[in-house]
Parts: structure tokens; C-alpha cells; sequence
């Protein structure tokens, strides 16, 4: 199941509920593959949690993509579980970013740098085994549930509810892809560079990625060759921008907690602190910058598909 990005089966012919209920299993079965592996394996590969976290990620979307084919109370609720689960995992993949960093950081690998390399482990370990028991326990309550929830979801899948929503998936994905393209392109024009601005287009960005993954098959390949990747880029680059941020506010903290909490070491830790701190205020001016150079690249892919693949008509079955 790798990942769970793209999903077999689809096409623009098909009807709305028979899509739904291969995008729903698909996505919650992801979920459910790393949940366990992200509560009782979590140090041997970060890649589950980070798997568990996406994958929650990917399932709301695809609850939102097909809210009309449900009953109202079964959306609020399995969006409920996943939200508590994404939080959970979110927290504990935020700090195993962190301790990569920190691990990979030059400034530390050097002597005069050990003393905040070992302090700052030390310090991001044990808020990384604090986050394991949230998700652990997140996963006690809300686990069964989900999972539960998540096979009677497909069998209670129907036909949209409303006649606003198209019955082929293909017209969904017109209608549907269309409008976030068109929302996400009008904020790159808006040439946000303000953390929250940039946060707010980060997340167009993955609501777009994640529909993409879902509609691709209704449209030609250039949808999933040319537009996917350069969305794809964008998170990349203000997740980042995002880790970056997260790192010196959580970095400006602990220097204040040194200075007044052990002034003695303070002296050993305050230059390695310093320098990764400098570094990553570096990498927020450079992650700037080649935010000015996306934008330059996102305006030629949609100037040579200016909703062209949106508007085309869905390829046949």
C-alpha cells in the first residue's frame, strides 16, 4: 500500500458513490494499517507516524470530497476520531522532525557544540516520549472506533443527497478540482509572505494535493505530471518555512529557560543555541526567496493550463 497517494480503480465514468466507496476504503484502510504500527512501533521507523498523520490527512479530504454520499452525523463523527488521531500523531511527528534536526545540524557536530547537542536531545527526546503516550492513548480511546467506524462508512455510502452534486465522478472532478484550483491559484496571486498568510496558502495547498490524488484519473496526464508536482513542491518548501518557524520559537524558550533555570551551563549552551538559531533564520530568508521563484514557476504551469485540465471534458471509461 506504500504511501496510499493514488488509488486504483477510478475513472470519470463511474457514478459518484461507486468512486466514494473505493476512494473512503482505500484512504481509511491506510490509516488503520499505521495506527498500530505508529502506537507500538514508533522508534523503529518515524516513517510511521508520519504515514499515520498523512493518512488521517488524506481521509478527511476524501470525507469532504464525498460528504453528500453520507449521512451527516456519520461525516461529523469519523472526522471527529480523525481530527483527534491527526493531532496526536502531528505533535509526535513535529518532534521527531526536531531531534532530526538537531542530529543533523553542523553546528552541533562539532566539540564545541556537544553540550547543546546533548542538551537538546535530552530536552527533545523526553517531549517526544511524552507526545508517544498522547498518541498512544488518543489511540486507546479513539482507535477502535475509528476503524469500527470506517467499514460502515462504505456501507453507507449512497448517492448525492442533493442534486448540486454532479453523478458521474468525472463532472465532479470538474466541478469539485476546478474550484480549488482556482481558490489556491487566486492566493499565490496575492504573494503572501506573513507566516499566517503563508500557513493559510499551505493549507489550500494540501486540500488541492489531496483532491488532485483523488480526481487525476478523470483528466489528462499533464494534471498529474506538471500540476501535482509543483503543488507537491510548494509543501515541501512551506513545511520548511513551518519547521523552521516551530524550531526558533521552541529554541527561543529554552534559552530563556536556561538563562534563568542553570545560568552556569548557560554559559556552554548559549553558542551552539545561537548558531542554530542563526541557521534558521537562514533558511527562513533562503525559503523566502525560493518561494519568489515558485511563484514564477506556478504562474508558466498555469498559464500553459490556465484551467484548461479542469475544463476538459473527463476521459472516458
Amino acid at each position: 500500500m506504500a504511501d496510499g497517494k493514488w488509488i486504483d480503480g477510478l475513472n470519470a465514468g463511474i457514478p459518484v458513490a461507486a468512486a466514494a466507496r473505493l476512494v473512503l476504503a482505500h484512504r481509511f484502510a491506510v490509516v488503520c494499517t499505521h495506527l498500530p504500527l505508529a502506537v507500538e512501533r514508533p522508534y523503529e521507523d518515524s516513517e510511521y507516524v508520519h504515514q499515520l498523520r498523512v493518512g488521517t490527512r488524506r481521509a478527511r479530504a476524501a470525507l469532504e470530497v464525498f460528504r453528500e454520499c453520507l449521512p451527516k452525523k456519520d461525516v461529523k463523527e469519523a472526522k471527529a476520531a480523525l481530527r483527534k488521531i491527526r493531532r496526536a500523531a502531528g505533535d509526535a511527528r513535529d518532534w521527531d522532525v526536531f531531534i532530526h534536526s538537531l542530529q543533523t545540524a553542523r553546528p552541533l557536530q562539532i566539540a564545541s557544540g556537544k553540550p547543546t547537542l546533548d542538551f537538546l536531545l535530552g530536552y527533545a527526546f523526553g517531549q517526544r516520549s511524552a507526545a508517544q503516550i498522547r498518541l498512544t492513548e488518543a489511540a486507546q480511546r479513539t482507535g477502535p472506533k475509528l476503524i469500527e467506524r470506517s467499514t460502515a462508512l462504505t456501507e453507507r455510502i449512497r448517492e448525492p443527497r442533493t442534486d448540486a452534486i454532479p453523478e458521474s465522478f468525472g463532472d465532479l472532478a470538474v466541478f469539485d478540482l476546478g474550484e480549488r484550483l482556482e481558490q489556491f491559484t487566486l492566493s499565490v496571486q496575492t504573494d503572501p509572505s506573513e507566516a499566517a498568510d503563508l500557513h493559510k496558502l499551505r493549507i489550500l495547498g494540501k486540500h488541492l494535493r489531496y483532491a488532485i490524488e483523488i480526481f487525476a484519473p478523470c483528466f489528462e496526464p499533464s494534471l498529474k505530471e506538471k500540476l501535482y508536482p509543483a503543488v507537491e513542491a510548494l509543501q515541501e518548501l512551506l513545511g520548511g518555512l513551518q519547521d523552521a518557524a516551530v524550531g526558533i520559537e521552541r529554541l527561543e524558550g529554552l534559552r530563556s529557560m536556561a538563562q534563568q533555570s542553570m545560568p552556569t551551563e548557560w554559559t556552554r549552551l548559549k553558542p551552539g543555541i545561537a548558531k542554530i538559531m542563526q541557521g534558521l533564520r537562514a533558511k527562513l530568508r533562503a525559503g523566502r526567496k525560493r518561494f519568489q521563484t515558485w511563484r514564477t514557476g506556478w504562474e508558466m504551469v498555469v498559464g500553459e493550463h490556465p484551467l484548461k485540465v479542469m475544463e476538459a471534458q473527463p476521459i472516458a471509461e
